[in-house]
């Protein structure tokens, strides 16, 4: 089915078709001049490699399964030849039939090629297509083109802005061990759905040096994450992706390659993974993606699943230097976002405002805990400020993190907060007028219900309660947060 859907994907159009078989014929007529000239593999070596049905993964990356040593001594040259050709006839011309007689000459073209070829010129081209489509057996040479392209794309976005110092030698190859380094910092926003943590997602990740650990949880579902054993695997996966560690999860990547986001996200890791030709497979390779990673100092983690208290092992690790932005938005913006905006909120942890309070009663009464356990590095932010005034609240924001303001964040505020883009995925808002927005959507039924479960949190966090969506202004619902509320 794979090798169907690539070849369709690859022969869509008679241009395309003849170009492919002329690259084909090429890059084998390429590998047989080269390997005739360099150095011979051992025969016994060969059959091995030919015997598995995944070839020999790179260094570092998980090893497919392979046939037994029975297998391997009956495989000879004209059974991968043969599997070749039906990939040829039955893989990409669905019933072995051709539509056209152009088309039926170029296939007995590429299978009289096929009969001249040796063994392992078949080998490197099979290989080529499981390196198309399965991450684990992407080229090894294809992996280190593409981080030599991140490395520098990252010292012109990020060394020649703000340690130039470092630009400079490399250009001059000069060494760089007495140069200026950026400290780590991991950043992690948690907060739940829709209280605005993709704005402020996309806000730090707009900085070029910040890499992107975009929602990893979402395989988990659409439900919180609140304790035993789902708490301690998502704390794992936390903890590794923080340390670029991706091997092992198996979920993560193939989530990942269905929902291309969690890893697009990172734009200058993206653009060094994929291209027309060679597909991206190598973007979910967990091997490319661990090395990718370890070239940021910084990250950012957006977390909407898995509750407050169960990141404490993230801040115990004093070498990563996590810091928690506690993102907090009024419930009735919440809730009114959940209904309103999106169609996929149809579980209790999502559609029940009693859900959502008991969490931020609970999230609350973690972050007292945790910011006198880690002194300044659990910061509490309020949508609600952020929106009204961004860039002094962005500044102040970065601050405390440590992070410089990066023109590419000023460039993301100026076109993210001054216009209203109304999809349900958008970031791009009149930030000052989504504050009270609610309150032109609710029921006074739903009004009520909400602030009848929320009304005592809200008030911990300076949301005030209205007995009517008429008439409300800002000042009638928004004050500062009470002091008494962050005391332990």
């Amino acid at each position: 089915m794979e090798m169907r859907w690539w070849c369709q994907r690859v022969y869509g159009g008679r241009t395309r078709k003849m170009v492919f078989l002329a690259l084909l014929l090429s890059l084998l007529l390429a590998v047989q001049f080269i390997s005739s000239h360099v150095h011979q593999v051992s025969e016994r070596g060969e059959m091995r490699a030919l015997a598995s049905t995944s070839f020999p993964v790179q260094e570092g990356m998980q090893q497919a399964n392979t046939p037994t040593a029975t297998a391997e001594s009956k495989l000879n040259p004209p059974d991968v030849r043969s599997r070749l050709k039906s990939w040829m006839v039955v893989g990409c011309m669905p019933g072995g039939s051709m539509k056209a007689k152009q088309d039926g000459e170029a296939r007995d073209q590429v299978l009289a090629s096929i009969n001249k070829l040796q063994t392992r010129d078949i080998q490197k081209v099979l290989r080529l297509y499981d390196s198309y489509n399965n991450p684990k057996t992407v080229d090894k040479n294809r992996m280190n083109q593409a981080l030599q392209m991140l490395k520098m794309g990252l010292l012109e976005e990020v060394s020649a802005q703000i340690y130039p110092d470092i630009m400079d030698a490399t250009k001059n190859a000069r060494p760089l061990s007495t140069m200026p380094r950026p400290g780590p910092l991991q950043v992690i926003i948690a907060t739940t759905w829709r209280s605005g943590s993709t704005f402020l997602e996309e806000l730090l990740a707009s900085h070029p040096g910040v890499y992107n650990h975009y929602e990893p949880l979402i395989h988990f579902g659409l439900r919180q994450v609140r304790g035993g054993e789902e708490a301690e695997r998502a704390q794992k996966l936390i903890l590794d992706l923080l340390s670029c560690r991706y091997a092992g999860h198996d979920d993560y990547l193939s989530t990942a390659r269905q929902i291309r986001e969690l890893v697009a996200r990172n734009q200058l890791v993206w653009k060094a993974c994929s291209n027309e030709e060679l597909g991206d497979a190598l973007c979910y390779n967990d091997g490319f993606l661990s090395q990718a990673c370890s070239l940021y100092s910084w990250s950012a983690m957006k977390l909407v699943r898995l509750r407050l208290r169960h990141l404490e092992p993230a801040l115990k690790d004093e070498k990563k230097n996590v810091r928690i932005i506690y993102l907090v938005r009024d419930p009735r913006g919440v809730m009114n976002s959940r209904s309103a905006t999106v169609a996929w909120c149809n579980t209790p942890d999502c559609n029940d405002p009693k859900f959502l309070c008991s969490d931020m009663k609970a999230d609350l009464l973690a972050a007292k805990s945790l910011m006198q356990q880690f002194p300044g590095r659990v910061i509490l932010l309020r949508y609600e400020d952020l929106a009204l005034n961004p860039v002094n609240r962005t500044r102040q924001l970065l601050s405390n993190l440590g992070l410089d303001f990066d023109s590419h964040m000023e460039d993301f505020l100026e076109s993210h907060t001054n216009r209203n883009i109304d999809k349900p995925w958008s970031t791009s808002r009149d930030s000052k007028t989504r504050v009270t927005y609610w309150a032109t959507k609710l029921s006074k039924e739903r009004l009520d219900q909400i602030q009848g479960a929320c009304g005592t949190i809200m008030a911990s966090f300076g949301y005030l309660t209205v007995n009517s969506t008429a008439g409300v202004t800002l000042d009638k619902v928004l004050g500062p947060i009470p002091f008494s509320a962050l005391k332990h």
